[in-house]
């Protein structure tokens, strides 16, 4: 029998387990067969061995002498764990622009946790290759440039089966004829890339595409669950509705900043659905459940969606509907597509542009909430205040003037929902504005039956001062500060209406 005594470093078993882990520089694996392999059946990582010890420490007790040690096997952890704590280097699932491109230490943390050996590099190398940012610089020609000297050799990179964002953008010549370097890169991106889930694409002129391009972006990346296509221009409506029509397997999509030249889209509805011509406009995608549009043709591509749902029954089922700078063009199709949506609906973001101040009350004649009886969370952008006219100083007794956005305590009265989340971004001008904000209104209206299921209510106050607007907040809407559920933020709004 031999007894073996070992020293530890103090302290060691006070560690917590991811800082081990990551400082450790050796770690013992099992073999295993493929380093691209998503399962790790053998890799289970071990944490770091104790120091080792003098052999003045070491008393045999046995009457037979060995001539070997046992050997000590250290811990292991399971690998799911240990994915689990190399995901706190690396950016979220539905991450921010600032979340993946302005983390330029963690980077460097996860690239050396790749180094360490086959198991830290898989698990490093999903997240260091999820994300892919190209525009038409150095980073985005070398990465062509790699992606076409492997297929030279019929073969891909080991990090593309990893690589499932993709984000693009077209280079802006100084003439409209420049060459475009999405033309000679976007198909071997395409063909390479074949395990995306996303795609977000901006500044992207359809029309200076060359044919091989277009068919590569619509084949290729046909089968993206989020598309995004920002500050990107088509020559007609229909060129753009055509587009998104091909990518049948759509569960997010968005448009911010999409222009058309002009404007072909048919008056009757028959003409959605209709397959007679080779240029038929296609369907909607069926597992559409997040839609999201700024600046865009809102009212042609709701109609599209609205026409292609009420012909072929349930085949669209939006639960997620974002919509930016909403005017009076737009508004009647937005009621008419709320009204179709109905109970399928479970959010809600609208954004109003500076029209709202003289056109709220006709923009919310349109919108009915009230067909949305299952709603969840609702959330308003852009509601601007303006700076009262100053009094009129031959008038000794002048009228009261009329409290602002009224037509905010209007859309809100509409809903019938059981509502958990509400959030208003507000924009006053001065501190003014915000006292003539129509609080009495919106207090009553929040004080109904149908808000009593509210847990969270959310004010954003776009401006700074001294404390005293989120203060009069709190103190016109009292009641929801005294059940705990009003929160009031003064400063910046960043929240983005369309991000998907």
């Amino acid at each position: 029998m031999t007894i073996t005594l070992l020293t530890t470093v103090p302290g060691l078993h006070l560690q917590s387990p991811s800082l081990s882990i990551i400082t450790s520089p050796t770690t013992l694996v099992r073999s295993w067969n493929s380093p691209q392999s998503p399962a790790f059946p053998d890799l289970s990582p071990t944490l770091p061995l104790p120091t080792p010890v003098s052999s003045t420490f070491q008393h045999g007790v046995s009457t037979k002498s060995t001539k070997s040690t046992s050997r000590v096997t250290p811990p292991r952890i399971p690998p799911e764990l240990f994915l689990d704590i190399i995901s706190f280097l690396a950016v979220p699932d539905t991450p921010t622009i600032t979340d993946i491109y302005d983390q330029q230490s963690n980077l460097a943390e996860i690239c050396n946790c790749s180094l360490v050996n086959r198991f830290w590099l898989y698990a490093a190398r999903d997240h260091l290759w999820r994300f892919v940012r190209l525009g038409g610089g150095r980073r985005g020609n070398n990465f062509v440039e790699l992606l076409q000297h492997y297929n030279h050799e019929s073969t891909l990179p080991s990090f593309v089966p990893h690589v499932k964002h993709l984000f693009i953008r077209e280079s802006r010549g100084s003439l409209s004829w420049d060459p475009k370097w999405l033309n000679a890169g976007l198909p071997t991106i395409a063909d390479s890339l074949v395990n995306l889930h996303s795609l977000e694409a901006e500044r992207i002129t359809w029309e200076y595409l060359s044919s091989k391009a277009r068919d590569a972006f619509m084949k290729g990346f046909k089968g993206v669950r989020k598309l995004a296509l920002r500050v990107c221009e088509f020559r007609t409506t229909q060129d753009m509705i055509r587009v998104i029509g091909e990518f049948e397997n759509l569960e997010a999509l968005a448009l911010d900043g999409v222009r058309c030249e002009w404007d072909d889209m048919p008056t009757d509805s028959e003409a959605f659905v209709s397959r007679t011509e080779n240029r038929a406009i296609p369907k909607p995608p069926r597992k559409l459940r997040e839609l999201a549009m700024r600046g865009a043709h809102t009212r042609h591509v709701l109609k599209w969606i609205r026409a292609a749902t009420k012909h072929d029954e349930g085949r669209a089922t939006v639960q997620v509907l974002r919509l930016g700078t909403l005017g009076v063009k737009s508004a009647p199709a937005v009621g008419n597509f709320l009204k179709m949506l109905g109970a399928s609906l479970k959010e809600l973001h609208l954004g109003f542009d500076a029209a709202f101040i003289d056109d709220g009350d006709e923009i919310v004649s349109h919108i009915d909430l009230s067909h949305n009886n299952v709603l969840k969370e609702m959330h308003v952008y852009g509601l601007i205040i303006p700076s009262l006219p100053p009094p009129d100083a031959s008038d000794l007794d002048p009228p009261p003037s009329p409290p602002q956005l009224m037509p905010l305590t209007t859309l809100l009265d509409g809903v019938r929902a059981p509502l958990r989340a509400l959030s208003l971004a507000l924009h006053p001008a001065d501190l003014h504005a915000l006292s003539s904000m129509d609080f009495e209104g919106l207090a009553h209206v929040l004080d109904g039956r149908s808000w009593t299921t509210l847990e969270d209510v959310q004010v954003v106050v776009a401006n700074e001062d001294d404390g005293r607007m989120g203060r009069i907040v709190n103190q016109r809407l009292d009641r929801l500060f005294e059940r705990g559920v009003l929160r009031v933020d003064v400063g910046f709004d960043d929240r983005e209406v369309v991000m998907i």
